[in-house]
């Protein structure tokens, strides 16, 4: 119950981040892939691990031994995946700095808000700057 809990969670970060569209993550997600690619992995890891939580209840309850091994393998194998992907994001994160820093940057160089193209992301930057108190 609580890898479905913990899944179910994980799914609805991701779900948060793609349907946000008023906050600073809307401003990262138009400006970088990267952010975008996140929540669908989000997304998938959620779902992943709300089947496998179902699945290890059901062999829990019925002693199935087979779904009980592949609630197993499947929890090992999304264990070393978090450690993996935590690595990345550790041995990477001035990378990802520099590149959030940049969209930021060019986002305020560029300001322009006749511009009908950007509206979006332009309403969002106006949304963060007011949250923060920003007179930008």
């Amino acid at each position: 119950l609580l890898f479905q809990i913990l899944g179910a969670v994980i799914l609805g970060f991701g779900i948060w981040i793609l349907a946000d569209k008023t906050s600073f993550i809307a401003v990262l997600q138009m400006s970088s892939p990267s952010l975008k690619t996140g929540a669908y992995i989000l997304i998938g890891v959620g779902a992943l691990t709300m089947l496998m939580g179902f699945l290890g209840c059901l062999g829990a309850v019925n002693e199935i031994r087979c779904l009980l091994g592949l609630y197993f393998t499947c929890l090992m194998i999304i264990l070393l995946a978090q450690i993996a992907a935590a690595l990345v994001i550790y041995f990477q994160k001035e990378k990802l700095k520099a590149e959030l820093s940049d969209i930021v940057v060019d986002l305020i160089e560029n300001y322009d808000p006749l511009d009908e193209e950007k509206r979006n992301l332009q309403d969002a930057w106006d949304y963060v700057q007011t949250q923060v108190s920003c007179v930008g």
